[in-house]
């Protein structure tokens, strides 16, 4: 199944890692600390159009990379729960 992350982005749902909240992320400092352990800082993609709500991060065709989206992580939690009960 897939899920819409924003803009015109559908990403397949067995690929999500994990969905992760960039405010919560910033307030820690966590956030680049994160992208620098999974080595994905230059495979960042940000659609959020400059409102930064969620990074997804997944792997993709064996890469691991990672979405900006202006859609808020518990949002796109739900779209991936949803389509992961359709599949039971």
């Amino acid at each position: 199944m897939y899920v819409h992350i924003g803009k015109h982005i559908i990403i397949n749902s067995n690929d999500i890692i994990a969905i992760l909240d960039i405010e919560s992320l910033e307030k820690k400092k966590n956030l680049n600390e994160i992208l620098q352990n999974l080595k994905i800082s230059d495979k960042i993609i940000d659609v959020s159009e400059e409102n930064k709500k969620s990074l997804v991060i997944l792997k993709k065709n064996g890469k691991v990379l990672g979405y900006i989206t202006n859609i808020s992580s518990i949002t796109l939690g739900k779209r991936a729960e949803n389509n992961f009960d359709n599949l039971i």
